[in-house]
């Protein structure tokens, strides 16, 4: 039984892993309204590390772990209300009209819960068979797939279910693009030193 849940836990840890630089990147993103309409991915982000955390134990990891569950506890507690909660939501969407890679506050942020979802991947995956490993990687790579071809999905079963409106900016399907709008001065909490960074 101790193995099923190291696999679980590893497909999760690995999934986050992926759906963070997925939205790092700007790959594929979803519409600010969807994006907010699913807060409790950021309970479920915490949770899944805090399980791996669990399971692995790994030395000097737990002051890391336990910022990313403060990080996510506040950003869950805060939803779409705080300042920095907005922009975090608002840089992570379609929505986004401003430089990408400038935004060195957003950037870290992301690239600090990834490593920490990384870290556990690693972690769990020592800890597993080379089968498991094969089947979890498997797995994980089938699960993003299905996800980030969601759009297709849901516009030709003609449901509307937040979190399934995944595009990218050059890419956007007339009925995703439809849920983009400009964003707000509220929403962008802009930070105009960051604006001002030229990064190529």
């Amino acid at each position: 039984m101790r193995d099923i849940i190291l696999c679980i836990s590893f497909i999760f840890e690995l999934y986050h892993s992926l759906g963070h630089l997925t939205v790092l990147t700007g790959y594929r993103m979803l519409p600010r309204k969807d994006l907010v309409a699913i807060r409790y991915y950021f309970l479920l982000d915490a949770a899944c590390a805090a399980i791996a955390y669990h399971l692995h134990q790994a030395d000097y990891f737990f002051p890391i772990l336990i910022l990313q569950q403060w990080q996510h506890i506040f950003y869950f507690s805060t939803w779409d209300q705080s300042g920095a909660c907005k922009r975090v939501i608002s840089w992570s969407s379609l929505d986004w009209d401003r430089g990408r890679w400038n935004q060195i506050d957003l950037v870290l942020g992301t690239v600090f819960d990834m490593g920490v979802h990384i870290a556990n991947t690693y972690f769990l995956g020592v800890m597993l068979s080379p089968s498991s490993q094969i089947t979890g990687i498997l797995v994980t790579i089938g699960l993003y797939q299905i996800v980030i071809k969601s759009p297709s999905i849901a516009w030709a079963s003609k449901i509307d279910i937040p979190g399934l409106a995944w595009a990218s900016k050059t890419e956007i399907p007339d009925w995703v693009a439809k849920r983009i709008k400009p964003l707000t001065a509220e929403q962008i909490q802009e930070v105009q030193w960051f604006d001002q960074l030229k990064i190529k």
